[in-house]
């Protein structure tokens, strides 16, 4: 094994709980006045806007701030509690410390991989994942960073996944992707022929099958005991 790719949102900065998870858990945390559905839709809705907002030198609370900011105007936040600003600013500040507080784990397993593989970072983001990775200070573990609205291609497209090959120089055959999507990560990798680590936590969802992963974890913390075996398991 030559290389390993991970996602990052979802998984190197929540420790496998997809966003849409971490959000609803801060929400509740403030005893928000909002269901699940409508928060649910208000994450999606927030997701649509954000590419046309977030700029390239934008930083990791910059761009969670955008996010908070687009779920409480759809959820018309401002006019069902006292102390918005106040509320809005303690949400954000709460999802930062907790990616802070993942960062803690992540650096140390980034910084142990760092000269036995080449790493890279694929991700679903805004144009600004370079930057954000720069704020979080993990940048320098990275020999590619594949940001989807820069390469214009998405995931689950195998493709996004061939480009940082390609940047690695490297095969699918020698490279092992992680993620916390099952369907964005785990699939289209497997597709590609290379090997899987599914970061099983708090998904959007939960797939049936999932045969597709190699090996399946729980914790980010558990990628050490894993590593140095997944080399020993044979492509399909």
């Amino acid at each position: 094994m030559e290389a390993i790719l991970f996602d990052f949102g979802g998984t190197l900065d929540t420790n496998g709980v997809h966003w849409s998870e971490k959000f609803w858990e801060v929400y509740q945390k403030y005893r928000l006045p909002v269901t699940k559905q409508d928060y649910e839709e208000a994450y999606l809705a927030a997701e649509k806007r954000m590419s046309g907002v977030v700029k390239k030198e934008d930083d990791m609370i910059t761009t969670l701030s955008n996010q908070i900011k687009f779920q409480f105007g759809y959820l018309n936040i401002e006019n069902k509690v006292g102390s918005y600003s106040q509320l809005e600013e303690a949400v954000i500040n709460k999802c930062y410390l907790e990616v802070i507080e993942t960062l803690k784990i992540t650096d140390k397993i980034l910084g142990r991989l760092k000269g036995k593989y080449k790493l890279g970072v694929v991700s679903n983001f805004y144009g600004n994942l370079e930057s954000v990775l720069r704020s979080l200070c993990i940048d320098k573990y990275f020999d590619a960073i594949i940001d989807s609205a820069v390469v214009k291609v998405n995931k689950p497209d195998p493709n996004i996944f061939q480009i940082a090959l390609y940047w690695l120089n490297t095969s699918p055959a020698n490279a092992v992707v992680v993620g916390d999507s099952y369907d964005r990560d785990i699939k289209p990798a497997k597709k590609l022929g290379c090997k899987t680590i599914w970061l099983d936590c708090k998904s959007w969802n939960r797939p049936d099958e999932t045969s597709d992963a190699d090996v399946i974890i729980h914790s980010i913390d558990s990628l050490d005991n894993v590593i140095n075996t997944i080399s020993k398991i044979k492509n399909n």
